[in-house]
């Protein structure tokens, strides 16, 4: 139970994969109490959730960036920035570093400081949401996860 509490604070910490780590955790419960103890299904809809809402911190950015007009090259900038930006304070400068990156390509690109902002703010936008989306998945794990141990 502890990784899935762990798991479930990861889904707003940057740095832990929340959803993820909430599925190890199911796994592991799984694999010392057999399947039996949750069944398949609930296994296999706990492993989409986990997918779909732990890896939303991957591509949701990039496509709030995208839907705004960020270029290519802002993006790869805002990746760079973002994990600089990790290592040096790693829960704000991950956004910092990401919000700085898309917007400092994002003008070398288009030379237009009111078009990088809007691309940079898309990411931190997108960011936003992909947290909210781990966080609704997170807790969505814990409920189904409890309620079938609790059930079986």
């Amino acid at each position: 139970m502890g990784f899935i509490v762990l798991g479930l604070i990861g889904t707003v910490i940057p740095m832990i994969p929340g959803t993820l780590l909430m599925w190890v955790a199911v796994l592991i419960y799984v694999l010392v109490n057999g399947m039996a103890s949750i069944g398949w299904l609930v296994f296999i809809i706990i492993t989409l959730i986990a997918l779909a809402t732990g890896t939303a911190d991957l591509w949701m950015p990039l496509l709030g960036a995208k839907t705004v007009g960020a270029s290519g090259r802002g993006l790869v900038y805002g990746t760079i920035g973002a994990v600089i930006g990790t290592f040096i304070a790693p829960l704000i400068g991950t956004l910092i570093g990401y919000a700085g990156g898309i917007l400092l390509g994002q003008y070398q690109k288009s030379h237009d400081w009111q078009d990088a902002l809007k691309a940079s703010l898309g990411g931190l936008a997108g960011w936003g949401l992909a947290t909210a989306v781990q966080l609704g998945g997170g807790l969505l794990i814990l409920a189904i996860f409890v309620i079938r141990a609790l059930t079986s």
